[in-house]
């Protein structure tokens, strides 16, 4: 197999990390091949050679002609899909050679597998990804920016600090751990991408239904695959929705699920503090923690949401370049409209954009051109569908608390119904003897 990059993507921030890259395909291969029975054996695909623009895999397998372009066909859309670009855009040719090498017949025994890719354990595969963002993009206030660069210097400079100048004489264990906390879309994931980019690292992002099972004892399994991957592969380590993570042991254990979560929350502790690389958090609430992961935690990064000014810088960056205007939009109309979405997060200005930009693109004349008319019904329309949205979410609130209500009602009633059966039961046993 052999397949080139275009060069001219790099400078841009699309460039593939070949070792996931080619990981995350072998991966792919493998789970394909089970769908071609006609194979003399299940082949074995590893990296002979990778060259500046290219790489070389070789396979020992014997193909039928016609499953091999069925596959081929496979693997070249895999490809499309992994870059998120088009086939030509990318410049990405795929080329397998169907003839037979010498060991094409050989089984290949396990130790030519790679456990992490090609091995089956059972648990999910974990693939990191190249960072989407760069602190350039973010607009974040200049303490908060100052903030976590000067974290990030902490942890670049950790073997000067602690090995040369022996820092680690007093403190045993260097702090990489961030947690990042604040409203919903305040640029927590965006935080974590540009971090990656900052320390020239791929991105391991999970979440907590990545890592739960339905199979008690797995999820802790699943977690530690987790951290291996990131060992191997260099990468900073993700984890969105870390309530589920650090929160509070559970003390009266009921369940087995309260069970598996304790077991969760002790297996990331260890985790914790074996890893050597970088790992960062996202939460709404950090009320909840267990205060044996604050001693491990270098540092509390609460992101706010974005006040007028850091509205309209928002909405000035995420109105593309391109984009044909009736004029350029001056700063005192992005305040104006600022002012039109007190509250808004970076996301759901995003979104209203975006909105704008289908509706106008739905309309299918030419020469469309945008006025900063179209911007300012694109921010009201979406602030009514948010308000829409949370007074819909209110309702259904109160109506869970009614029903909540009105079923403890009930459950009070039959317990005091069942209360005064035994007491009539008890008088009747009395005036019977």
């Amino acid at each position: 197999m052999e397949y080139t990059i275009n060069k001219a993507l790099l400078k841009e921030g699309q460039e593939l990390y070949l070792e996931i890259f080619e990981a995350e395909f072998r991966q792919f291969v493998y789970k394909e091949l089970k769908n071609f029975p006609n194979l003399a054996v299940t082949p074995v695909w590893q990296v002979k050679e990778r060259g500046e623009k290219f790489i070389i895999i070789e396979h020992n397998a014997s193909f039928d002609i016609n499953g091999s372009f069925a596959l081929v066909g496979k693997l070249e859309q895999h490809i499309k899909n992994r870059c998120k670009l088009s086939f030509d855009e990318c410049s990405l040719f795929l080329k397998i050679n169907i003839r037979e090498t010498e060991n094409s017949m050989e089984k290949p025994t396990e130790q030519e597998f790679n456990p992490t890719t090609a091995k089956d354990d059972g648990l999910p595969t974990f693939l990191p990804q190249t960072p989407r963002f760069r602190f350039e993009q973010i607009i974040l206030p200049d303490e908060t920016r100052k903030r976590i660069l000067n974290d990030l210097n902490t942890i670049r400079h950790q073997d000067l600090i602690y090995n040369t100048w022996g820092f680690s004489e007093v403190d045993s264990k260097p702090k990489s751990i961030l947690n990042f906390y604040g409203p919903p879309g305040t640029g927590k994931t965006m935080c974590a991408h540009a971090i990656a980019n900052y320390l020239e690292k791929p991105l391991l992002a999970l979440n907590y239904s990545e890592i739960e099972s339905k199979f008690v004892g797995d999820a802790a399994k699943n977690l530690k695959k987790a951290f291996d991957t990131a060992t191997q592969l260099n990468a900073v380590m993700f984890f969105d929705e870390a309530d589920s993570f650090l929160g509070k042991r559970i003390e009266n254990v009921s369940h087995g699920s309260d069970q598996a979560l304790n077991s969760l929350r002790s297996q990331m502790l260890i985790l914790l503090e074996e890893f050597e690389g970088v790992v960062l958090f996202a939460t709404n609430l950090v009320t909840n923690f267990d205060k044996a992961f604050e001693s491990r935690i270098l540092d509390h990064i609460k992101l706010d949401l974005p006040n007028k000014e850091a509205r309209a810088e928002i909405i000035e960056k995420m109105i593309p370049a391109k984009l044909p205007v009736d004029h350029p939009f001056s700063k005192s109309e992005y305040l104006e409209a600022s002012e039109l979405i007190e509250g808004f997060a970076g996301r759901e200005i995003k979104g209203a954009i975006l909105s704008m930009l289908l509706n106008k693109a739905s309309q299918e004349t030419d020469n469309l051109i945008f006025t900063f008319c179209d911007l300012k019904d694109a921010l009201i329309k979406k602030k009514e569908q948010l308000e829409l949205l949370k007074k819909e979410e209110s309702e259904k609130r109160k109506e869970k608390i009614v029903k909540r209500l009105q079923e403890k009602m009930e459950e009070d009633a039959a317990v005091e119904e069942e209360k005064n059966k035994r007491r009539i039961k008890s008088k009747f046993k009395t005036k019977k003897r």
